[in-house]
């Protein structure tokens, strides 16, 4: 990754606000990111097919007012499935073709495991193949919680950028993982198997001695998610860039 890429903060989500038609990983918000002159973040999510889906949440009501999974219903019928805010979810595919090399994007693929451990790398194939078929692999990174998902990015498409997201661990929602494997994902135990070329960490354990020893290693760190211009100036002091949502840097 040269450093242009991570010149620009990027938008959570892209440049959202559902109530002025631009809701999370919708098409308008990252219209509206490109339009300010940010990098975009999004997430993925596959569905009962196996396609890539610019999607966040595992469950569908929040951002869809639908019941279920996202994972149990087909790309067809999730493309045809209204965002509350505005639009529909989008598949990757469109995304990089509407972003068109305009933006540099970092794609979070969702932890499919439940645990954060071993993937059959299904989507992380899928994903490498529509971000190659986009003509604008260098303007792209793919993400994940999951090590073994970055593994897999690894393994099947080495030639695009790859960066492990972390944080503490210690929100309650993560209570079912094993104590020592969320110590583990905490500290990036696998960032040298991954062979990471940049690390995503949250904003409050930036001073944490794993991130500050890759950051001295030279591998860049970005942060998430900043809610405000002081919080930036915080952040910034101990990374390279952020990830925004809610204010405009």
């Amino acid at each position: 990754m040269l450093p242009e890429f991570w010149s620009r903060p990027f938008a959570h989500r892209g440049l959202h606000d559902a109530g002025d038609g631009r809701p999370e990983n919708g098409l308008a918000a990252f219209d509206a990111a490109i339009a300010g002159g940010y990098g975009i973040e999004l997430d993925v999510q596959p569905s009962a097919d196996g396609e890539a889906m610019v999607f966040h949440d595992y469950e569908m009501e929040r951002l869809t007012g639908q019941t279920g999974r996202i994972d149990a219903q087909d790309a067809d019928t999730l493309r045809a499935t209204a965002l509350t805010g505005g639009g529909m979810i989008p598949d990757l595919a469109t995304v990089l073709d509407r972003i068109d090399g305009r933006a540099r994007v970092l794609i979070e693929i969702k932890d499919q495991s439940g645990a954060f451990g071993e993937t059959d790398g299904k989507l992380e194939r899928r994903v490498c193949e529509i971000v190659r078929a986009s003509g604008h692999a260098p303007t792209c990174a793919v993400m994940s919680f999951n090590p073994y998902s970055v593994l897999a990015v690894r393994e099947h498409s080495p030639e695009i950028a790859r960066g492990l997201v972390s944080y503490d661990f210690e929100h309650p929602h993560d209570a079912h993982v094993d104590a020592d494997h969320r110590r583990a994902l905490a500290d990036m135990a696998m960032a040298g198997d991954c062979a990471v070329d940049f690390i995503s960490y949250g904003a409050s354990g930036l001073a944490l001695p794993p991130v500050v020893a890759l950051r001295g290693r030279g591998v860049p760190v970005f942060c998430w998610t900043i809610r405000s211009a002081r919080a930036a100036r915080t952040a910034l002091a101990h990374c390279d860039q952020i990830t925004f949502e809610g204010f405009s840097p």
